[in-house]
């Protein structure tokens, strides 16, 4: 699902884009601006995984040591 959002910010960041160098400027800027917070949002966030990482991993450590 965060794919298709991803994807579906970028095809609205375009399509703004395109509006406002051909209609209208400041209904294109609005609807960019909205395209490319979605595509921003959908981005990883690394800091969360990274942390979900270490955990796990500091789990398994002490699973390791438990079992000896």
């Amino acid at each position: 699902m965060k794919l298709f959002i991803g994807l579906l910010g970028y095809v609205v960041l375009f399509l703004g884009i395109v509006l406002a160098l051909h209609f209208d400027f400041t209904i294109g800027v609005i609807v960019a601006a909205s395209g490319l917070f979605m595509f921003w949002a959908m981005l990883p966030q690394y800091d969360n995984q990274n942390d979900r990482l270490r955990r796990y991993e500091r789990q398994h450590q002490q699973w390791l040591r438990g079992k000896k």
